[in-house]
C-alpha cells in the first residue's frame, strides 16, 4: 500500500453535511473500475482508442500504487509502443496524449447528467497519477462504499472503524463497551479528523498556484475565456457543385477536398471568407487545459469568440485571451507591455529592440520551434485580473495554456521572482518545440515583472 501522501494524493476523502466534515472511505477497486469503464465508454472517449488506452492504463497503475510504471518513458514504451530507451524530449507523444485525456475527462464532468458512480477521475497537471474523488452527496456514512478490499486498510478508514462497527465481524457492541468505548471512540474520531484535515491542506506548489490565479479563483463573476477566430477562404457552394458533376463524385457530402492542382486559375467570384466562425485546434486545445484547470477548481467561466466581449467585460470580470495575432484584443492589452506582438509573426522587446522571437519552419511550412507570450496583469481599480495566453502560432498558445494551468510550473516560474511577486505584473516568453504538429518541451526564455 501506498504511504499516507500517497493516499492524500488519490483519494478525496471527506463529505460535508450542514458545515460538518465527517470522514469518508476511499472508493474500492471494484467502483474505480466500473466508473472508468462508464467514462470510457462516454462522447469524449469512445472516439480516441488512444486516449481510452491511456486512460485505463493510469488508472489501474495508479490504484495498484506502481508509481515507478507512471513515469513518461515507460508509459510511452508500455502504451504507445516505443522503443523503452526513446528519447521523450524530440517525442513528446506522452505528454500531448495526457493532455488530450485531460480535456476529455473536463468535457465528460462538465456535460454528463450523472458522473458514474459518484467518482470523479483526474490527473493533476504535473503527474501521470490519477487521483479518484468521492463528489459529496448528503446520506448516512452507513450508506457509503465499503473500504478497499484487496489492499491494507488506510489510515483514514479508521473513521469508519469507529462509528460502522456493526460491519465488522466480532465486535463488541458500543452498549457493553460503555464509557471506556466512548473514549477510544473519541479518540480515533480526534485522529481521524486531524488526518482528515492534513489531507485537504493544498501542496506548495497549490498554494503558490492559487495566489497566482487568486484574483480569478476569489471573483465572484464568472472567469472570461475569450479566444479570437481565424479567417478561413472557402469555395462557394455553387463552385462545389460545379466541381462535383464535372468530375463526377456523386457519394462525397457538402464540402471535400477540391484537387487544386487540377484547376488553372481560381475565380474570386468562387470563394467566399468566413472571419467570425473557425477556431485552430490549437487554440481549442488551450481553451480545454483553461476550462479543465477552472472545473477543477470549481470555478465557474464563460466561454466567448469573435465579437463577443467588450472593453466592459474585460474591466468587470477575470479575463484570460487565447491567441494573438487571431485576437485583437491580445494584441491590443499588450501593444504597450514590454514584450508585444508585431508585423504578424514576431515577438518583440520594446526594451531592448536587439532581442526579437519569431518562429521557425521547414521550407515546406512545417513549425519547428514557436514562441508564446503569457502576460498577468492586475486591475487596481477592480481588483480584477487579466491573463494572456498567446503564441505567434497555435502551437505556442497551446503550450502557453497548458503551463498557465500547471501548479508546478507556476511555483518553479515565481521561484525566483520579487517576495511580493502576487501584487506584481509580469509577463513571460516561452519558447516551444514542435514535433511532428505537437508542441514539445518548453523553455522559459525571459520573466519580467513590475
Amino acid at each position: 500500500m501506498g504511504s499516507a501522501s500517497q493516499n492524500r494524493d488519490l483519494f478525496s476523502e471527506s463529505l460535508s453535511v450542514s458545515g460538518y466534515t465527517e470522514p469518508v472511505q476511499p472508493p474500492t477497486r471494484s467502483q474505480i473500475r466500473k466508473a472508468l469503464q462508464e467514462v470510457l465508454r462516454s462522447t469524449p472517449f469512445r472516439t480516441s482508442k488512444q486516449c481510452q488506452d491511456l486512460l485505463s492504463y493510469v488508472v489501474e497503475q495508479s490504484i495498484a500504487g506502481s508509481d515507478d510504471l507512471l513515469r513518461e518513458r515507460v508509459i510511452g514504451s508500455e502504451v504507445f509502443g516505443r522503443a523503452p530507451d526513446y528519447d521523450t524530449a524530440n517525442d513528446p507523444i506522452v505528454r500531448a496524449r495526457i493532455a488530450e485525456v485531460r480535456k476529455r475527462l473536463a468535457q465528460y464532468y462538465l456535460h454528463e447528467d450523472k458522473i458514474a458512480l459518484g467518482l470523479r477521475i483526474e490527473i493533476p497537471s504535473g503527474s501521470y497519477r490519477a487521483r479518484f474523488e468521492v463528489l459529496a452527496t448528503v446520506q448516512p456514512v452507513s450508506a457509503l462504499s465499503a473500504p478497499l478490499q484487496e489492499q491494507e486498510q488506510p489510515a483514514s478508514d479508521l473513521s469508519a472503524t469507529a462509528v460502522e462497527t456493526d460491519r465488522i465481524p466480532g465486535t463488541v457492541s458500543p452498549q457493553r463497551k460503555g464509557l471506556a468505548w466512548f473514549a477510544v471512540a473519541s479518540l480515533f474520531f480526534l485522529i481521524t479528523a486531524g488526518f482528515v484535515i492534513w489531507q485537504q491542506l493544498p501542496s506548495s506548489q497549490e498554494r503558490i498556484f492559487n495566489r497566482f490565479w487568486g484574483p480569478a479563483l476569489q471573483s465572484p463573476m464568472p472567469v472570461l475565456i475569450y479566444t479570437g477566430t481565424n479567417v478561413v477562404y472557402r469555395f462557394t457552394p455553387q463552385f462545389l457543385d460545379r466541381y462535383r458533376e464535372m468530375h463526377h463524385l456523386e457519394n462525397v457530402g457538402p464540402e471535400f477536398a477540391v484537387d487544386l492542382a487540377s484547376l488553372k486559375t481560381i475565380d474570386p467570384h468562387d470563394l467566399s471568407i468566413s472571419s467570425n466562425t473557425y477556431v485552430s485546434v490549437g487554440d481549442v486545445s488551450a481553451c480545454s487545459a483553461i476550462t479543465s484547470m477552472l472545473a477543477r477548481h470549481r470555478k465557474n467561466f464563460e466561454m466567448r469568440y469573435a465579437g463577443d466581449i467588450s472593453a466592459g467585460d474585460l474591466h468587470s470580470a477575470p479575463t484570460v485571451l487565447i491567441g494573438a495575432f487571431n485576437n485583437s484584443w491580445t494584441l491590443d492589452v499588450t501593444r504597450s507591455m514590454r514584450f508585444a506582438f508585431v508585423r504578424g509573426d514576431t515577438i518583440i522587446d520594446r526594451l531592448d529592440q536587439r532581442r526579437s522571437w519569431s518562429v521557425n519552419m521547414k521550407p515546406d511550412g512545417t513549425t519547428l520551434d514557436d514562441y508564446a507570450v503569457i502576460s498577468r496583469v492586475l486591475l487596481p481599480k477592480t481588483g480584477g485580473i487579466l491573463l494572456t495566453a498567446a503564441g505567434i502560432g497555435q502551437y505556442g498558445t497551446q503550450a502557453a495554456s497548458e503551463y498557465l494551468a500547471s501548479p508546478s510550473r507556476i511555483a518553479e516560474l515565481v521561484k525566483n521572482g520579487p517576495k511580493n511577486w502576487p501584487e506584481k505584473n509580469m509577463q513571460i516568453v516561452l519558447h516551444v518545440k514542435v514535433v511532428d504538429d505537437i508542441p514539445g518541451p518548453v523553455d522559459v526564455t525571459t520573466v519580467y515583472f513590475w
